[in-house]
């Protein structure tokens, strides 16, 4: 009797989970799946990278009529998304937020304030890192939910947390823009409250660093952080940024040089700092050191630049070109770009695997990297190319200018 009672029990169990398992399907239906599938178009149209802009618009029901809900970046995408689906469906109802939204308010920029922040791809400290910015970096910001979400000088869009930058006025980030900087030009180093190295410290430095020029003292020049700090650097480690910009010179011999002088540095998902990078941080990193920003990632820096013939091997790669390594497109898949590197000559390249380190394309070579040589896809030239899409000069890049 027992026996048969819990029988009974366990087939009630099944129904019930059966049961609600298929209320939880017909709960997940889609709907309006056309009107779906058109925000999807329009989001392939105006933002294919979702680290470009930000368009995340589906369309829900509400008491029984279409609503366009979500965020976007991009004003036209908007417009262009309403006008198409109100011509399918008259009823629908505009519930999309364009960025930046009023959680901004009129503080539509920020510089960052520490030597190096990290952003993330949501606002939580245990979301994925996608990238850092340096002290003085300007930023547009776009949206407050907890962290700010905000957009940098190459155009990435991340989450950074309040603590990590001073957010302004246009006519505040103007007057920090305009005014006089210096640059950090060592690989580390520190600001100090006095001019003397062995008093207390303000904060670390990283190669990259503006701060704003308050004048000379001796052995140092004194500064001011974005939130008004005042510290003092030595000028051993540091230039104006007039006289550092216009020391600098791109040749293959100087892109070598610097990418060299960053071996041994480790390894870090999302680094773009002389303390850690990755692959296409070390790119950054040694263009920087040039007066140029490179966009962020591999998969972006490949679509830039001039393009290498290397259908017939390495011969026409010269010192300085970045070398893409990845999956070509095969059996229906695309190409997948997953590492870049930056060509040294005579086969090798110098890359961020583990650390900064010098690789061989030749089979020959103790520095052999089969796994890389294997999946070699392509390479694209800088030298040549500065001003072009996605490659900027510091003081040509928009962000890097006076807002009007």
């Amino acid at each position: 009797m027992q026996s048969k009672f819990f029988a009974n029990l366990l087939a009630l169990a099944v129904l019930v989970t059966i049961t609600a398992a298929c209320r939880q399907k017909e709960e997940v239906k889609p709907v309006y799946p056309d009107l779906n599938a058109l925000a999807d178009s329009v989001r392939l149209q105006y933002v294919p990278d979702k680290r470009d802009n930000v368009y995340e618009i589906k369309v829900i029901e509400r008491d029984g009529k279409p609503v366009v809900k979500g965020l976007t970046s991009v004003a036209e995408a908007k417009t262009d998304l309403l006008e198409k689906i109100l011509k399918e469906n008259p009823a629908a109802i505009d519930s999309i937020t364009l960025l930046p939204d009023e959680t901004v308010g009129n503080t539509l920029y920020g510089v960052i304030n520490v030597s190096v922040s990290d952003l993330r791809t949501a606002g939580d400290y245990d979301a994925e890192m996608a990238t850092q910015l340096l002290l003085g970096a300007p930023v547009q910001v776009l949206q407050r939910a907890g962290w700010w979400r905000v957009k940098s000088a190459e155009g990435y869009v991340a989450w950074l947390p309040g603590s990590s930058f001073v957010r302004l006025t246009k006519e505040a980030f103007n007057q920090w823009i305009t005014a006089k900087k210096v640059i950090f030009t060592d690989e580390y180093g520190f600001a100090y409250e006095n001019p003397d190295e062995k008093t207390q410290r303000t904060s670390d430095l990283v190669f990259g660093n503006l701060l704003k020029w308050e004048g000379d003292n001796g052995r140092f020049f004194k500064v001011s952080y974005p939130d008004g700090r005042v510290a003092y650097i030595l000028k051993s480690q540091s230039k104006t940024f007039e006289d550092w910009y216009a020391s600098i010179q791109l040749t293959e011999e100087s892109i070598i040089r610097k990418a060299l002088a960053l071996k041994g540095i480790p390894y870090t998902w999302g680094g773009t700092s002389t303390k850690m990078m990755d692959c296409s941080g070390l790119s950054k990193t040694v263009f920087l050191m040039h007066g140029i920003i490179l966009r962020r990632d591999a998969s972006q820096q490949v679509k830039t630049g001039t393009p290498v013939d290397t259908s017939d091997g390495y011969g026409n790669l010269r010192p300085g070109d970045l070398m893409f390594f990845g999956k070509k497109a095969q059996d229906g898949r695309k190409e997948r770009v997953r590492h870049v590197g930056i060509y040294k000559g005579n086969k090798e390249f110098i890359h961020e695997a583990g650390y900064v380190q010098v690789s061989s394309l030749d089979p020959n070579s103790p520095l052999y990297d089969e796994y890389n040589a294997k999946e070699f896809l392509r390479a694209s030239r800088i030298i040549g190319a500065v001003n072009t899409e996605g490659i900027w000069e510091i003081t040509k890049n928009p962000l890097y200018q006076e807002q009007k």
